[in-house]
C-alpha cells in the first residue's frame, strides 16, 4: 500500500476557451497566433489585478486557479469586455472568440497541475456556454449573487457524460439569455409530495384557463430570444487516412466558428455537439433539452485525395431538411470548400431566420466579410445610439476592402447616413444630405438589377430628401421587378404606411413574417404592432395581441411592442404591470420618437401624454 498523502483543497477554477480556434488557424496561422498572444496579455494582466494564477494550458486552453469566486468571476466578465472591445477596434484584423467556465470544488494537486472533478466540471461548464459569454457552476452563484450587481440566467441542472451540475448563464448581454431543459433525477423524498403538487397544478391551470378567457392575454411558454439556437452535429468521415482523422473535428470546429460569427444566431459549443453524439441523443431529445431550431449536419467521403464534402439543415421543430448542399474537391482545400459551403447554408438560412439577404452572399468576396454584413444589420436595426456606433464601427471595417462603387456598401452608408440624421449626429446635415442623395442615384444607376438599392432609395428618399411617394412608390415596384423578396416586402410596407396605404403595409408585413417567421431581435414584429397601432388609433388591443402572443416575455422584445403594451396596460389601470412594460422597453432602447406617427400628428401627441403620464408613475 502506498503511503503518499495526496493533496486536496478545494479551489475556484477557471476554464477559457477560444471559439473556433482550428478555423482561425487554418485561414491565417501566424495572424491567429499573434491574435491569441495579444488576447492572453489581456488575460494575464486581469489575472495578477485578481490575483489568478494560470495552473495548465492546452493548445488554445487556459486553465487558472482563483482564491476567490467574486474575482474569478468579476475577471471573466472584464475579459469578455475587453475582448468585445478588442473584435470592435478598426485595427484588429483576426477577432478570437472566447468561452468561460467557473466552477469551485475538491481538486487535486500534483506537480503543479490541479486535476479532479472541480476541474473536470468547470470544463463542462466552459462547454455548455455560449461565444463570448461566461457559464458558472451553482456553488459560485451562490457565493457571488449577493456580492455583485450582475444578472444571471439559471440553466438548472445538467448532465455532461458522467458529470451532474446545476449552471448558470452571466448575462453580458440581455441577448444571451436562453433556456435549457433541465435535466431530472429522481428523488424518493419528492414522491411524498407529488399527490399535493398535483391538485395545486390543477387549481393553477384552472385559474390560468380563466385569466386566459377574460384578459384577451394568452397565458403560454416562456420565449427567452429572438435568436435561434444551431448545432452543428460532428462531420461523419470515411475512407480517411491515420494522418488524415483530425480533419473531420476540424471541419466542424471551422463552422461552429462560421456560424458563431453571426450575432444572429446562438451557436452551441462542440462540446455539446460531441455529447450529443457519444449519449445518441435522438432529433427529438437535442431540440427539447437545448431548445434546438437548426441542426446542421455533415459527411466526407475520401478517396485518395479526391472528397466530397454533403451538408444540410434540419429545421427540428418541423421535422423537415430545408437545404442540403455538396461539392466535389481536393482534398488540399478542404477548409476553402467548407467556407464556400457554409457561405451557401448560412445565406439560405437568411430566408428563415428573418434577414432577407441571401441574394447579398455572392456580392461579398468571402464568408466573414458576408457575416459581417448581416452583424451590421442587426445592430443597426436596434436603433438606438449604440446600435448606431456598432454599425458604423462594422461599415467602416468593411469599406476598408472594397471599392468605391461597391453597391452593398454604398446601401449600407446610405442606411447609416439616414439614421444619422434622425440622431442628429454632427453638424453638417446640408452636407449629410447631399452625399446621400449622390449615393443613392449612383448606385441605382451603376446597379439597375440590385433591388436594395431601390429599396433605399424608395424609403429614404420620403425620409430624408422630399421625395414625393408616387416616386417612392415607383421606386418599390421596380425593386419587385427584380424580385419580390422579404426585404422588398419589408421596406415597401415601410413606404406604403408612411404615404397613409396602412392596409396595404400591414398585408405586407404579414406576409413578412409568413416567409420568415423567425424575427431577429423582432424587429418586423415590432414593426406591424406599430402599424397595426397607428392604423386603429390605439383602440383594437386584441389585433396586437394576437401578432405578439407569447412572444412578448422575450428579453429582446422591440421596445416599440413594450410601450404599446404598456400603454394599454396603463388604460386598463394596471399601473404595476404598466410600469413593468415601460421599463423592459427603456431597457432595450425605447426613445419615444419610435411611436411617432407622421400622418397622425394627434395621435403621436396622445401617445406620448401617456407615456410621460406613465413615467411619472414609475418616478414617483
Amino acid at each position: 500500500m502506498s503511503d503518499e498523502v495526496i493533496d486536496r483543497k478545494i479551489a475556484v477554477i477557471f476554464v477559457a476557451d477560444v471559439v473556433g480556434y482550428s478555423k482561425h488557424m487554418e485561414k491565417d496561422e501566424d495572424a491567429t497566433l499573434k491574435a491569441y498572444s495579444e488576447c492572453e496579455i489581456i488575460l494575464k494582466s486581469l489575472l495578477d489585478n485578481r490575483h489568478g494564477s494560470i495552473f495548465n494550458t492546452a493548445g488554445d486552453s487556459v486553465l487558472v486557479e482563483f482564491p476567490s469566486a467574486v474575482n474569478a468571476v468579476e475577471c471573466a466578465v472584464e475579459f469578455q469586455n475587453k475582448i468585445k472591445e478588442r473584435n470592435q477596434s478598426k485595427k484588429t484584423s483576426t477577432k478570437l472568440e472566447y468561452r468561460i467556465g467557473i466552477n469551485m470544488g475538491d481538486v487535486v494537486s500534483r506537480e503543479g497541475n490541479l486535476l479532479g472533478d472541480g476541474v473536470n466540471i468547470a470544463a463542462r461548464l466552459e462547454a455548455l456556454c455560449q461565444p463570448n459569454s461566461v457559464c458558472i457552476s451553482k456553488s459560485i452563484y451562490d457565493l457571488v449573487v449577493p456580492k455583485t450587481k450582475i444578472a444571471f440566467n439559471d440553466l438548472g441542472v445538467q448532465k455532461i457524460k458522467q458529470n451532474i451540475f446545476h449552471a448558470y448563464d452571466i448575462l453580458i448581454d440581455p441577448s444571451q439569455k436562453r433556456n435549457l431543459k433541465a435535466k431530472r433525477f429522481f428523488q424518493p423524498s419528492i414522491l411524498i409530495g407529488a399527490v399535493a403538487l398535483v391538485a395545486i397544478v390543477i387549481s393553477i391551470l384552472a385559474v390560468s384557463r380563466m385569466l386566459e378567457e377574460t384578459s384577451g392575454l394568452p397565458i403560454t411558454e416562456f420565449e427567452d430570444t429572438s435568436k435561434p439556437i444551431i448545432l452543428v452535429a460532428p462531420i461523419k468521415a470515411s475512407g480517411l487516412t491515420d494522418d488524415q482523422q483530425g480533419f473531420a473535428r476540424g471541419i466542424t470546429e471551422s463552422m461552429i466558428g462560421t456560424f458563431s460569427s453571426y450575432k444572429g444566431l446562438t451557436v452551441l459549443s462542440s462540446g455539446t455537439s460531441f455529447h450529443t453524439v457519444e449519449t445518441n441523443m435522438t432529433d427529438e431529445a437535442i431540440r427539447d433539452q437545448y431548445n434546438v431550431k437548426f441542426m446542421v449536419r455533415g459527411s466526407m467521403q475520401v478517396m485518395g485525395q479526391n472528397a466530397r464534402l454533403n451538408l444540410e439543415i434540419t429545421d427540428l421543430t418541423l421535422s423537415e431538411v430545408v437545404e442540403t448542399v455538396q461539392k466535389d474537391f481536393n482534398l488540399s482545400d478542404i477548409f476553402k470548400i467548407q467556407d464556400e459551403l457554409s457561405k451557401k447554408l448560412l445565406a439560405s438560412l437568411q430566408m428563415d431566420l428573418g434577414v432577407g439577404v441571401s441574394t447579398l452572399a455572392n456580392r461579398f468576396d468571402d464568408m466573414q466579410d458576408f457575416t459581417q454584413s448581416l452583424n451590421w444589420q442587426r445592430e443597426w436595426r436596434k436603433y438606438t445610439l449604440e446600435g448606431y456606433k456598432a454599425s458604423r464601427a462594422i461599415l467602416d471595417d468593411l469599406k476598408n476592402k472594397y471599392p468605391d462603387n461597391h453597391a452593398p456598401m454604398l446601401v449600407m452608408e446610405a442606411w447609416q447616413i439616414s439614421q444619422k440624421l434622425r440622431f442628429k449626429i454632427g453638424s453638417d446635415e446640408a452636407s449629410d444630405l447631399v452625399t446621400l442623395r449622390s449615393i443613392l442615384d449612383k448606385v441605382t444607376s451603376e446597379n439597375p438589377d440590385f433591388s436594395e438599392a431601390f429599396n433605399a432609395r424608395a424609403l429614404i428618399g420620403l425620409s430624408n430628401l422630399g421625395v414625393s411617394c408616387e416616386d417612392a412608390i415607383l421606386d418599390i415596384e421596380k425593386a419587385e421587378k427584380n424580385g419580390s423578396d422579404q426585404g422588398t416586402l419589408l421596406i415597401g410596407s415601410g413606404v406604403y404606411n408612411r404615404c397613409g396605404k396602412n392596409e396595404q403595409a400591414i398585408t405586407r408585413l404579414k406576409e413578412v413574417l409568413k416567409i420568415s417567421p423567425n424575427d431577429p431581435n423582432w424587429f418586423q414584429t415590432g414593426y406591424l404592432a406599430t402599424v397595426i397601432y397607428e392604423n386603429t388609433e390605439g383602440k383594437n388591443h386584441q389585433q396586437i395581441y394576437d401578432v405578439i402572443g407569447n412572444k412578448i416575455n422575450a428579453t429582446d422584445m422591440d421596445p416599440r411592442v413594450l410601450a404599446i403594451y404598456s400603454i394599454f396596460e396603463f388604460e386598463k389601470g394596471n399601473n404595476e404591470k404598466s410600469a413593468d412594460y415601460y421599463k423592459r422597453a427603456v431597457e432595450n432602447g425605447f426613445r419615444k420618437d419610435r411611436l411617432d406617427f407622421k400622418n397622425k400628428p394627434s395621435l403621436t401627441v396622445e401617445t406620448h401624454e401617456k407615456l410621460d403620464q406613465i413615467k411619472l408613475l414609475i418616478l414617483n
